[in-house]
């Protein structure tokens, strides 16, 4: 019986170390990491790409990291390849009978050892961003069938979730004003009102939103319509930071003959490299980007509403690990002596205890927030520039002469990261890349 016990008790230890032993995400991919921070990104894409975790249980993260390292670099094609491959590993657990589209198996997986264990199916705000941003790529590249069938689907997944978890903090804003462009674009000036109106109700400080508003209502208003609508305007969606990565949040405790410990996970400090963009254009100030989405602050509501839960997990866990321990500890005191059996379950307690690890996967490459500007601009030929604003001082970074044609729109990404900042306008082939100005 004994025997049998301690069999029993390598399994219960041992297989979990099987997970748990390895490198968490953020130091898994601690290289390609370092090579996005640095704006290497065509070697941060390769390097996500060898990375897809155990039995391929991070595919998804893999891609979606892969995406964001493209879509910084402007080379928006592969962006929405990898983003749309990262959609089809999500569609794998669509079927799947359970709230977070995971098997009974995998769930029951989880329960008995620990998260890391299941295959990595993206939060829902992660994956309304990943619809947002797809959408805002194929915007780029001219598709607007492709950038609204993307909002739409950002829009389902965020009402499907709302519904069934009561969440109440807000999700998919940058969707909103990435259709909201589409559909004036597109001469559905109604739907573009609803959608800036929405925004305007969420964001009421963003003088952004409010100035689109204003303009959206009268290009229908009689006499200036005609004029208005044969302005350009430059429209700059500014990419703040990157996200903080989860850390463990552990305790441990003192059972009979032996160690326990939960494990959860939280969100690190938020990285501050910058607190906005300013646009300059022929060499005059026109405006500075205003925030839009905190992701941050979304990831970490996200976060919230389910520690509940992964905590009651982890407690489980743990208390029956101490349970299986503590009687085996018994036996063998009973075998070999107290002593003996003491020593079993505080060296048995240990290693479980070092088991229980906290999943600390997620989105890294996601921006800590998404700010936005527009700003109308005369017909012909401008030089535009981007001047970072943070607390290691400006930094510009020049675009040289764009031109803008009449009732067009020219839009501008850029991305601050480390306190550099990477713009660039255009897409494709034609992408102008941003210098730096000393």
């Amino acid at each position: 019986m004994l025997r049998d016990r301690r069999l029993l008790s390598a399994c219960v230890l041992l297989l979990p170390g099987c997970s748990v032993f390895a490198e968490d995400y953020p130091e898994a991919n601690a290289t390609a990491l370092a090579a996005f921070q640095h704006g290497d990104f065509e070697a941060a894409a390769s390097a996500f790409a060898a990375r897809s975790g155990a039995l391929a249980s991070d595919r998804f993260l893999s891609l979606a990291e892969q995406g964001m390292a493209w879509h910084v670099a402007g080379d928006l094609p592969a962006a929405t390849g990898a983003w749309l491959a990262a959609l089809e590993v999500l569609d794998g657990f669509s079927d799947r009978p359970t709230i977070s589209g995971r098997s009974v198996a995998e769930g029951a997986l989880s329960l008995v050892l620990n998260d890391k264990t299941l295959p990595y199916d993206g939060e829902t705000f992660e994956t309304c961003l990943l619809h947002a941003f797809l959408a805002w790529d194929y915007l780029r590249m001219g598709s607007l069938d492709d950038a609204m069938v993307e909002v739409f689907r950002g829009y389902a997944l965020q009402q499907r979730d709302e519904e069934r978890f009561q969440a109440t903090y807000g999700m998919n804003r940058f969707a909103r004003f990435v259709a909201a462009v589409a559909q004036e674009m597109d001469g559905a000036y109604d739907e573009a009102l609803l959608d800036l109106e929405r925004l305007a109700a969420d964001v009421p400080e963003n003088r952004c939103i409010q100035s689109a508003l204003r303009r959206v209502r009268g290009l229908d208003a009689a006499p200036h319509a005609s004029a208005e609508r044969m302005r350009s305007e430059l429209i700059l969606v500014y990419e703040q930071s990157r996200m903080p990565a989860k850390v463990a949040q552990e305790i441990t405790y003192p059972g009979r003959r032996t160690l326990g410990r939960f494990s959860v996970p939280a969100f690190g400090p938020a990285r501050v490299d910058a607190d906005g963009v300013r646009l300059w254009l022929d060499g005059a100030d026109a405006g500075r980007s205003e925030l839009l989405e905190d992701v941050a602050l979304v990831a970490r509501d996200n976060l919230d509403d389910r520690i509940g839960w992964l905590v009651a997990k982890s407690a489980l866990r743990g208390a029956a690990k101490t349970i299986v321990i503590a009687q085996i500890a018994d036996e063998v005191a009973e075998e070999h002596g107290e002593g003996t059996g003491l020593l079993f379950g505080i060296l048995a307690g240990l290693l479980a205890a070092s088991t229980e690890r906290a999943d600390l996967r997620s989105w890294l490459t996601l921006p800590a927030s998404i700010q936005v500007l527009r700003v109308p601009v005369e017909p012909g030929t401008h030089e535009v520039a981007l001047e970072l604003l943070g607390p290691a001082g400006a930094e510009r970074v020049s675009l040289g002469a764009r031109a803008f044609p009449a009732g067009r729109k020219v839009f501008v990404a850029a991305r601050s990261l480390g306190g550099r900042l990477y713009a660039c306008a255009g897409a494709g082939s034609t992408v102008v890349w941003g210098t730096q100005v000393p």
